[in-house]
């Protein structure tokens, strides 16, 4: 038996298409090994938002190198999208795929015993426009939340993102293809799926009838043993008002949201080509509160984007004091070359941007504290997802951490169990 080892770097979206690429080798019968062990084959599937992606891929390659001179490396993911003939470069790399293609990974790897010893099996990702359909298999060791891919690609274009170039255009899954593979995973134990996507607001745009994410939560609320729906990265202009009542009327749709601000100016949104204005933003949060009760809002911010003066920043920050997220993903403007952002004057000195994220993952840690701190006294459940230290341990509906101490009846991971928030223990609320 074959031994197979896999990374991600990047987003939840890698994360699914890793966790299907793996289903397909154990189908096979490869032996699933961790990536720090030696193995006959290394999978690295890499991230492209970030120069610091690139780079930590082209460290896992050489890391994969040294482990096992012999193993064939395969690389995947948008890095390999965006720059195939780099990676094909680099010693010892033997199959390169990009976001495409990826359902043929295993006889792609066992064509490398018979013929060549390497295969660039990257497409233009432009011409593709149906949705790969790349299912989960329920081989995943986490029995409690599954991440099911939607949909791929995105047409927004915004000034600072690489993202359109490595995985094209618009391609929305089939709603019976989605449900059937939730059926799947509900059988091999999961009970809470996070619908993700690199746009997933715009799901359905291109298809037949043009279905939207509602359609999608709907059919998935006819499958009852899926205790929770759960949603990846929306574009807040794309948040529908039935999307709002389908999230006000069932408990089962999970009352959090992640609305990427990416910038808290007016003059900031414009340079990134961001589809909003910030008032916009704020009136939309407004009237998600005034319907949905509890309500957890994440969100990503850029820091140190070209031309941000102080002045935007300090607004930025003010709009997250406003606003009052759960969290914010915060992180340094990155320079990707083929963006618009990446030729513009007055780029932001390093040490700026850091001192901005820090500042801004302060705001974050206080926002976290203040919505933990809110559900005091109100009801909390988690689905499990690890049982450690006399507590049961998982994510609330809202998204934070919590923890309820083990007693007399036996609960297993992915089962729900709940009660009344008494108390903050860290970054956990603990629930009695």
């Amino acid at each position: 038996m074959k031994s197979v080892a896999f990374t991600t770097l990047g987003c939840r979206v890698n994360q699914y298409d890793t966790d299907a690429m793996k289903g397909l080798f154990l189908q096979k019968n490869y032996e699933a090994v961790d990536f720090d062990e030696k193995a006959d084959i290394y999978v690295i599937n890499t991230c492209s938002v970030t120069n610091m992606g690139e780079k930590k891929s082209r460290q896992l390659i050489r890391k994969a190198k040294r482990q096992n001179e012999d193993a064939y490396i395969i690389v995947t993911g948008c890095y390999a999208q965006l720059a195939p003939d780099a990676i094909a470069a680099i010693d010892g790399v033997n199959l390169v795929i990009g976001t495409n293609n990826r359902g043929q990974i295993v006889e792609l790897v066992e064509q490398l015993d018979s013929t060549e010893r390497q295969i660039n099996a990257v497409r233009d990702i432009m011409k593709e426009s149906n949705f790969e359909e790349l299912p989960l298999f329920g081989n995943e060791s986490d029995k409690s939340r599954a991440f099911m891919k939607i949909q791929e690609g995105c047409n927004n274009y915004c000034s600072f993102c690489i993202i359109p170039y490595t995985r094209g255009k618009l391609k929305s899954r089939k709603i019976d293809d989605i449900v059937n593979e939730a059926k799947r995973l509900v059988e091999h134990g999961y009970h809470e799926v996070v619908l993700t996507g690199i746009h997933l607001g715009n799901y359905g745009v291109e298809l037949p009838g043009c279905p939207t994410l509602a359609d999608v939560v709907k059919a998935l609320l006819e499958i009852s043993e899926l205790y929770r729906i759960r949603f990846g990265s929306i574009e807040s202009v794309e948040v529908s008002d039935e999307l709002v009542e389908l999230m006000a009327t069932n408990k089962r749709v999970c009352p959090h949201l992640h609305l990427p601000l990416q910038a808290g100016s007016d003059h900031v949104l414009k340079l990134m080509k961001r589809h909003y204005h910030l008032q916009e933003y704020k009136d939309l949060i407004a009237h998600l509160r005034s319907k949905i009760k509890d309500l957890s809002i994440t969100t990503d911010i850029i820091a140190g984007f070209p031309q941000e003066t102080d002045e935007d920043f300090d607004e930025t920050m003010n709009t997250v004091r406003e606003i009052g997220f759960t969290h914010i993903h915060a992180f340094p403007y990155s320079k990707r070359e083929g963006t618009p952002a990446a030729i513009m004057d007055d780029q932001v000195p390093e040490a700026v941007k850091k001192t901005r994220v820090a500042l801004l993952n302060s705001l974050s840690q206080d926002g976290y504290n203040n919505y933990a701190n809110s559900r005091i006294g109100k009801t909390g459940e988690i689905l499990i997802e690890k049982i450690e230290d006399g507590y049961y341990m998982g994510l609330t509906n809202e998204y934070i951490h919590g923890k309820v101490k083990v007693g007399d009846t036996n609960y297993a991971v992915g089962e729900l169990v709940g009660g009344t928030v008494t108390a903050i223990d860290g970054e956990y609320v603990i629930i009695e």
